[in-house]
């Protein structure tokens, strides 16, 4: 016997190649010093495979558990007033708070758990470079070596950045759990190298039953940045919810719009089974002649009864076979509503006419379309398109600033606030950057004269050397945000355009 790493014993190849003959699932491979491909004992898959255990699904990086210790950890920070820097101290309810977000998520669940109805993140994407969160499970790579037994020099990082990643997210996902209230939903922005590890990051955090969808967002009709083999077009915003079941069933905490004018629309759904349905006297307006009827001219609706049509209304019940959308039940329950029937022909090719005041809630789509070509789409209920990633340079430039490559439309984030139907809320963004949802949140209020608040959070990251916004005498992202929001407020008449600023001591 020989020793690993650990000082355990270690089986020489000759005993590893009889467990391989027993056990072949046990067996792994690694590259050592030498760069040579050995075999190795998966001491954990044998232990499984002897006692039984039953094996549990997972997802795990190195510096999981520290990710999460560090989530529930106090704070030494403070929030410093800094009132020479906000507008309208004593009155406003809106925060921006300067800092790493991790120890202003830990402050704020004292004071807000609880009480944000509306998450939006626009976090750092992993491009394969070290974060500037000064996380203290952010490993160098000899450590992220160390903890995973690689010896190979060659091997990609491409694994401890992945780490450093989920890390980052894991541990202020954790605490911003505690920051929603139970009909709050959370939505987070991401590109296709992490999605999916943040969407079972998510699954763990808020549950898997609590997945609202993945939108599909289209970030550009400019084609000229190909990739090899596919147009990268499209980032994806993961939605989750707090509770998204309560003792009725699933909640619906997402409407694009309430529709409220209808036109008459067709019974008739092809793709349905064929229903009798019987339609009361008076139920059903006539547009053809007075007089006994007693078959229809279209094989697709057959009349069981012959219906008598006077000043325009049918006298009597008749009885209707056809493909209906509506079953019989569902056609009683609308006609007390108020609902009525319409027959414009002989072939009896039956409609609804909706009842005055009937609303209906129309739900989000999952792809956001921003083609200004398509008849469908996306906008806010308030009708407004949403925009790409050049409408978001632009957002920023009608308002006199720059200093960010294509930073989130403005439209964008007032599209998936609008999707909550709740204007005096409080809605969070600790990546918040150039401060875009805040400017979202106070254009939304503008509109329907609400009441939201925002909480903003942001490390202020120095701009660098050759950013133009230094020319302009800013230093630091947050003074971006900050003048993005004082510059909004001005030009915006609204109940609270003012903001507290604290920074993070």
């Amino acid at each position: 016997m020989v020793k690993n790493g650990s000082g355990s014993d270690f089986p020489a190849e000759s005993s590893i190649q009889k467990l391989a003959s027993v056990f072949p699932e046990c067996i792994t491979e690694y590259t050592d010093e030498n760069g040579v491909i050995q075999n190795r004992v998966d001491f954990e898959m044998l232990r499984s495979m002897l006692t039984g255990d039953m094996e549990s699904y997972e997802f795990s990086w190195v510096g999981k558990r520290a990710s999460a210790a560090k989530a529930a950890e106090m704070t030494d920070k403070k929030m410093v007033p800094c009132p020479d820097e906000s507008i309208d101290w004593e009155h406003t309810e809106n925060l921006y708070i300067e800092g790493d977000n991790i120890d202003a998520l830990r402050l704020l669940r004292n004071n807000y758990s609880k009480k944000i109805k509306i998450i939006y993140i626009d976090p750092p994407y992993n491009t394969g470079h070290d974060f500037v969160y000064p996380d203290s499970f952010v490993m160098n790579k000899s450590e992220y070596r160390e903890k995973t037994n690689v010896k190979d020099q060659k091997i990609s990082d491409d694994g401890r950045y992945h780490s450093e990643w989920c890390s980052m997210m894991f541990s202020r996902l954790l605490i911003a759990r505690d920051l929603l209230n139970d009909d709050g939903v959370i939505f987070i922005s991401i590109d296709d190298n992490e999605v999916t590890n943040l969407r079972k990051i998510c699954d763990e955090v808020f549950g898997s039953e609590q997945f609202i969808t993945c939108f599909i967002w289209e970030k550009t009709q400019h084609f000229g940045r190909q990739k090899v083999n596919y147009y990268s077009n499209c980032e994806y915003i993961l939605c989750y919810a707090k509770k998204l079941y309560n003792e009725n069933g699933i909640k619906e905490l997402l409407v694009e719009y309430v529709k409220k004018d209808f036109l008459d629309a067709p019974l008739y759904n092809a793709s349905n089974t064929l229903n009798t349905i019987t339609f009361p006297a008076g139920s059903t307006e006539f547009r053809i002649s007075d007089g006994l009827y007693s078959h229809s001219t279209d094989d697709k609706f057959q009349l069981l009864d012959k219906v008598k049509v006077k000043n325009g209304r049918n006298v009597n019940d008749f009885r209707l076979k056809f493909r209906s959308r509506w079953s019989a039940e569902k056609v009683m329950d609308e006609y007390g509503k108020g609902t009525t029937f319409l027959v414009k022909s002989k072939r009896f090719s039956i409609r609804t006419v909706y009842h005055e005041g009937k609303k209906f809630n129309e739900s989000p789509k999952q792809l956001i379309s921003t083609n200004p070509n398509n008849p469908f789409s996306s906008r806010n209920c308030f009708g407004v398109k949403v925009g790409t990633s050049e409408t978001g340079s632009s957002d920023l430039e009608k308002l006199g600033l720059c200093g960010f490559s294509y930073p989130k439309p403005v439209s964008l984030i007032e599209y998936l606030i609008s999707l909550v139907k709740d204007n005096e809320c409080f809605v969070l963004d600790f990546f918040s950057g150039s401060a875009t949802t805040a400017q979202a949140v106070m254009r939304l209020n503008s509109l329907d004269s609400g009441k939201r608040k925002f909480i903003m959070v942001q490390l202020p990251e120095p701009l660098d050397t050759d950013n133009k916004a230094i020319n302009d005498g800013y230093r630091t992202i947050c003074d971006i945000g900050k003048e993005r929001i004082r510059r909004t407020g001005k030009l915006l008449d609204i109940n609270d355009s003012g903001f507290r600023v604290y920074k993070l001591k």
